[in-house]
């Protein structure tokens, strides 16, 4: 159970990839709250159209809606066979969901942003900015996200049980 959370977290893990890199890319302007402050003052990045806004908006709903209905799939069908514990659905949703968690940190953040500073995550006006070296800064944000990985992981094992338990296990 263990191994099948993980490489479903490695899947997981892609899909977000994916979806942060098309947001930074094509609508940068959704993630300035996730840069440091001093990445934030300096960008020049131009106010978002009503056309940018609304592909930004259809966008991250369909990403969302994709990501978390994977990791609700992946619950339903580990245990569809078997009854188990709500504990036993929250232990393999956990690791699914810090899974992403760990991967941003020591793949995405400290790699990509603080080591290489690869050219696609420099928001405009904001390049030599002392923020995208800040390796603390990501690592607070990798603490913050155990804790709404931990949330989520409570959610979704919490609707993945009902489900389980009231609809498949009958």
């Amino acid at each position: 159970m263990i191994l099948t959370a993980f490489l479903e977290g490695l899947a997981r893990s892609e899909l977000w990839i994916i979806y942060v890199y098309v947001i930074v890319t094509r609508f940068p302007w959704k993630m300035m709250h996730d840069y440091p402050k001093d990445i934030q003052e300096a960008s020049t990045l131009p106010e978002p159209t009503d056309k940018q806004k609304r592909n930004a908006g259809l966008f991250g709903t369909i990403g969302a809606l994709v990501i978390f209905g994977a990791v609700i799939a992946f619950g339903l069908f580990q245990f569809k066979q078997e009854a188990v514990s709500f504990w036993s659905v929250f232990l393999f949703i956990f690791i699914i969901a810090m899974s992403w968690n760990v991967i941003d940190l020591l793949i995405m953040d400290w790699p990509i942003i603080c080591t290489l500073t690869s050219k696609w995550v420099v928001i405009p006006g904001t390049e030599g900015c002392k923020g995208y070296k800040d390796y603390f800064y990501h690592f607070k944000a990798f603490l913050i996200g155990c804790v709404y990985s931990t949330l989520m992981a409570l959610a979704v094992a919490g609707l993945d049980y009902a489900v389980l338990r009231f609809l498949i296990w009958r």
